[in-house]
């Protein structure tokens, strides 16, 4: 178990400090996986309401509510559509995309048998302690209410925007802080900076008094009970546990309620099944591994784009691996293509192997034949690949992936591609840049030292736990 998760189990033990085994309420993402583990391990009793709660299965200890078709709610979006200029969107439209995506999917969570199953418990049914996710905003805000206002404890996996700094009284800094929307570093010059306050501000004032309030009028309508103010039941979440680690990120000074816990879903690797590993041991001069994570889908790329890709593996010697969702045809000799089971978040080799076989991202980043990883930059992978010493090839599309991407080229971690633009010549220039020049994986194992080498920090658990709450 990594120090991310030991902090965080420790901060959640002081805080049920008396409890043997507490009932826990966990809504969550992909994220919070690792959490879920160490506190069973502590002999503590999880619900767990959220898209991929069944990945693991109901036992004693663990009781998963699904909510069903969440992620394809999402994705049905048809702002998401990466034909049709998702990387052009000016900082207000991506504004305006994240607040949608919110409504959408909160709509329909009210309507999925997992949120109605969990929402019709018994009156007299107690958690000890509710874990929400806050990324997508007050949406299930109303459970806190329902099982009688518990301690709560908000969590993020999307780094830390600024309207959730915001929420827990901690300084925005958008001076040297880039807001997720804009392609911008640290290093703005003045216009750049006022952009940045500008969009900064505007944003935390939208979620504040449009979103907040609209989320709760729909929440009033679609629920039809009696609701507290949302703003009330906000200020009840007395601390939240978010995705950053400092050796990764732009250096920021946190309020002692916000706990940066980054990586807390890495893992040392597991051991290949046996149809991958022969790829991965076959493969004499390596592995490049192509994965877009869940919301962007590697078959939206368009035919013009994928085929730019292929070209330019064909003409490297490395074997390629690529999360693809759909059958894809003339795939040079050395390119494997996987499909995602999204609904039990495992793998499932379609071509050209026929062996069904489940993996994760770990099992091939943490591999030490992997050579390089062209992922779109989000946060949870970036930290796999990092955590694993592999080097980067960003491709991203909106929000947090842009600030990722650049954060990691400025530090000479990366070097970043324009999948609309993209070029099988350029592809495949950047590809042998990464895989000849050894500063890429040199800098690249200096940050894998650093994630690594962090004392144990069940210290500051008592501090968090007894100033905070």
């Amino acid at each position: 178990m990594n120090s991310a998760v030991l902090s965080s189990v420790y901060i959640i033990w002081v805080i049920l400090k008396g409890v043997s085994a507490a009932n826990i309420l966990l809504i969550h993402q992909i994220w919070n996986y690792a959490l879920v583990e160490g506190l069973m391990e502590k002999g503590h009793n999880i619900t767990m309401l959220g898209p991929f709660s069944d990945k693991k299965s109901n036992t004693e200890k663990y009781h998963p509510l699904v909510i069903e078709g969440a992620l394809d709610a999402f994705l049905a979006n048809k702002d998401l559509d990466i034909q049709n200029g998702l990387w052009d969107y000016h900082p207000l439209l991506s504004i305006k995309l994240y607040m949608d995506a919110q409504f959408l999917v909160c709509n329909h969570s009210y309507h999925t048998n997992g949120f109605r199953t969990l929402w019709n418990y018994p009156d007299d049914f107690k958690f000890d302690l509710i874990i929400i996710d806050m990324t997508l905003g007050p949406c299930l805000y109303p459970l806190i209410q329902r099982f009688g206002y518990p301690p709560t404890i908000g969590v993020t996996a999307f780094l830390l925007p600024f309207f959730i700094s915001d929420i827990f009284g901690n300084g925005v800094h958008s001076s040297f802080l880039p807001l997720f929307y804009l392609q911008y570093t640290e290093n703005m010059d003045f216009f750049q900076r006022l952009n940045n306050f500008i969009y900064t501000h505007l944003e935390i004032f939208l979620k504040q008094w449009y979103e907040l309030p609209a989320t709760e009028k729909m929440a009033r309508r679609l629920l039809k009970t009696e609701l507290d103010d949302f703003g009330d039941i906000q200020r009840h979440i007395s601390l939240v546990l978010s995705n950053m680690d400092p050796t990764v990120h732009y250096a920021r000074a946190l309020t002692p309620n916000i706990i940066p816990v980054g990586g807390l879903h890495v893992k040392k690797a597991k051991r290949l099944p046996a149809d991958l590993l022969s790829i991965v041991n076959n493969s004499k001069d390596g592995i490049i591994l192509l994965c877009l994570g869940t919301n962007i889908r590697s078959a939206d790329l368009g035919k013009d784009v994928i085929n730019n890709i292929l070209s330019a593996f064909s003409k490297i010697k490395q074997t390629v691996v690529w999360k693809f969702e759909e059958e894809l045809e003339n795939v040079p000799k050395k390119c494997h293509c996987i499909k995602m089971v999204t609904a039990k978040r495992h793998f499932r080799l379609i071509k050209p192997l026929h062996t069904p076989g489940k993996l994760m991202l770990r099992f091939f980043s943490g591999h030490p034949n992997t050579k390089l990883f062209i992922s779109h930059g989000g946060a949870l992978s970036t930290y796999e690949a990092i955590y694993h010493g592999v080097p980067i090839i960003g491709m991203p599309f909106f929000l947090d992936q842009k600030t990722t991407v650049d954060f990691l080229v400025e530090r000479k971690l990366a070097l970043k591609v324009d999948a609309k633009n993209l070029t099988a010549e350029k592809l495949l220039t950047t590809i042998k840049e990464m895989l000849n020049n050894p500063r890429y994986s040199d800098l690249i194992r200096e940050y894998s030292s650093r994630m690594r080498d962090q004392p144990q920090t069940p210290s500051r658990g008592p501090y968090f736990g007894r100033n905070t709450l």
